[in-house]
């Protein structure tokens, strides 16, 4: 394929051209897939957070952010750009993770998504991770304003 993917560590914090990049991106779905807080939160977030961002050509095409926490991977947040849809940019960038925190000594990732019984389009979220070899874990009613669905994938260790 003829992108890139790059890892930004805590962009934010050194004003890093990234983050308007995924901002823009991220107002660009709201309504659609993230509501209006998404993009302000996705800010701050990203000086605490690392992203890895496939682009092509200087246009940000797609991102997955990501922290650790109690020793697991968990992605806070991903979003491809609808023109680059079903191209593989979402998959090049989970395959890349897996082997990004494999090679830290994670074995374990987490993502959180809308339900699909809550919202429909959601479903293609959670075959997308299932896809991947997520499975689903725990329903969480009191998060977000429409609850959350914890996705879990364990990897197996590196060389092994």
């Amino acid at each position: 394929m003829d992108f890139s993917i790059n890892l930004y560590e805590r962009p934010a914090r050194s004003g890093h051209p990234v983050v308007h990049k995924i901002t823009t991106l991220i107002h660009s779905l709201t309504g659609e897939w993230f509501t209006e807080d998404v993009g302000q939160d996705a800010c701050k977030d990203l000086m605490f957070q690392n992203v890895l961002c496939a682009e092509r050509d200087g246009h940000l095409a797609a991102f997955l952010m990501f922290t650790s926490t109690e020793g697991t991977i968990a992605i806070s947040l991903m979003a491809v750009d609808p023109a680059f849809h079903r191209k593989g940019f979402g998959s090049s960038l989970l395959l890349y993770l897996f082997e990004h925190v494999r090679q830290m000594g994670f074995t374990r990732i987490v993502a959180l998504t809308v339900p699909p019984r809550v919202k429909p389009a959601y479903q293609r979220t959670v075959d997308f991770y299932e896809r991947h070899g997520f499975s689903r874990g725990k329903e969480y009613t009191e998060l977000w304003l429409s609850g959350a669905l914890q996705l879990v994938k364990n990897l197996e260790p590196e060389g092994g």
